[in-house]
């Protein structure tokens, strides 16, 4: 079977799978309702479905919620009854709509909620679906956030002959820490590498390195922590930077409240909420005012689809603020299935430099080392209108679950598979460009979208 045809059945049994996941979800449903699990003395539906199917308790809870949530929203139901939602996604916007400090939000936010399960990745929806939660529960997400900076903790002991190191804090310290390990780890992985090569010359490859990952880690927090008692100076770790995404909108409202304004809650349902690193992990809005106010303040302009537009002059490589924004494109390699995060990724261009591309970030997108290297072998890659990647093989035919599902309206931005091409119109990735054209590279400074957002 060719890739495609593997692809095209796992879809296919996949289908079946989230059609039958939901019925039996329905049908959990209706026996709460009718009260029928208390026939044979049963205290709740899950003790029911435990006892009738042999499930796990938690596997009989998330039938529970994701019956509840069917029940709650149609256009869920409807979409689920045809294989169109997927299990996991079923799971996420069940647990956010158990939530009772949120329900006030559900009715306006039914269709922005269960629409964006069907055209996310599912982490990206994950991520999505936490930060509607928090302002939809602005109250219990800040009291949370309260809760885990003032609980923080950490302790080392000795234990025979084992060091021990047991830390607990909230994200604002935690996104810093796990940055700056990685930074470190990275240093340890290149030394091994150069050790290697010197060893085993072209034949050199990542199961030959002397340590493992772990060992990589452990020996990169000892760097740190020699670091630190030698740097007399800089006792903050300044030269590592952590970047908090957070919109216009979010930014001022909340802004305005510490100034002692009594505003209205943000609505969930609104555009433009975005307060997270650039990895994806949400941040507590007053952590992002202390950052504002001790850090650095890039802006940064966005359109409604979420791509970042021009930051920079034409170069030939992404580099600076160029490079930082090409990146915010996508919390990780914008590759299907691939999750390196995008701050160990390349910033690549999209349309290639050698075929006209432009250097510019409605022209890039972060893609690791790996999957760069398959773009020289006829795969190709672009972001259709409405922010989404499409991947394609040198047959043509489409890699991943968006195949099939691009809409009509959006073919006229596609590239087809003899040439690089793409539309001049507001918002394609570039103009009309095929190989060896100079004159893309000209007007594509000329190409603006009016549907911006901050």
């Amino acid at each position: 079977m060719s890739p495609a045809d593997l692809e095209a059945l796992a879809r296919t049994l996949d289908t079946q799978r989230r059609i039958i996941e939901a019925q039996i979800a329905t049908f959990v449903h209706r026996v709460g309702e009718s009260g029928g699990y208390r026939s044979d003395k049963h205290r709740t539906p899950k003790a029911w479905g435990k006892a009738a199917c042999n499930w796990s308790g938690s596997e009989a809870g998330r039938f529970v919620r994701v019956g509840a949530m069917l029940a709650k929203f149609d256009s869920a139901a409807a979409l689920a009854a045809e294989g169109g939602l997927g299990v996991a996604q079923m799971h996420a916007l069940a647990e956010v709509t158990a939530n009772r400090r949120v329900q006030e939000h559900l009715a306006d936010g039914e269709e922005l909620l269960v629409g964006q399960a069907s055209v996310l990745d599912y982490d990206d929806y994950v991520v999505w679906l936490a930060s509607w939660e928090r302002v939809a529960d602005a109250d219990g997400a800040h009291d949370d956030t309260e809760r885990t900076h003032r609980n923080r903790k950490a302790s080392a002991s000795i234990v025979g002959d084992q060091f021990f190191l047991d830390a607990t804090a909230g994200t604002a310290q935690g996104v810093q820490i796990k940055e700056i390990l990685e930074a470190f780890a990275k240093t340890e992985w290149a030394a091994d590498w150069e050790i290697g090569l010197l060893a085993h010359g072209d034949a050199m490859c990542p199961h030959l390195m002397e340590r493992t990952d772990a060992q990589r880690r452990m020996d990169a927090l000892l760097a740190i922590f020699l670091k630190a008692a030698g740097a007399q100076s800089e006792p903050t770790g300044s030269g590592f930077t952590v970047n908090v995404v957070v919109s216009q909108p979010v930014l001022e409202h909340h802004l305005a409240k510490i100034m002692g304004q009594d505003l209205a809650p943000l609505d969930p349902n609104l555009p433009g909420r975005r307060c997270e690193t650039d990895s994806g992990v949400p941040v507590d809005p007053y952590d992002m005012l202390v950052a504002a106010a001790m850090g650095h303040v890039r802006r940064v302009v966005m359109d409604r689809s979420g791509v970042i537009t021009d930051m920079g002059r034409k170069q030939r490589l992404f580099t600076g603020a160029l490079r930082d924004a090409v990146r915010m494109h996508s919390r990780r390699c914008v590759w299907p299935g691939c999750h390196r995060p995008a701050n160990q990724c390349d910033a690549d261009h999209v349309l290639p430099w050698a075929n006209a591309g432009p250097t510019n970030t409605r022209n890039g997108g972060p893609v690791c080392g790996h999957h760069n290297r398959w773009k020289a072998t006829g795969y190709r890659t672009w972001r259709d209108p409405h922010g989404h990647w499409h991947h394609y093989r040198p047959d043509g035919t489409e890699i991943g679950w968006r195949n099939g599902i691009i809409t009509q309206a959006d073919h006229a931005f596609a590239m087809p598979a003899d040439r690089w091409t793409a539309r001049c119109e507001p918002g394609s990735i570039s103009p009309i460009a095929t190989q060896g054209s100079n004159r893309s590279r000209d007007c594509c400074n000329d190409v603006r979208t009016s549907n911006r957002t901050s």
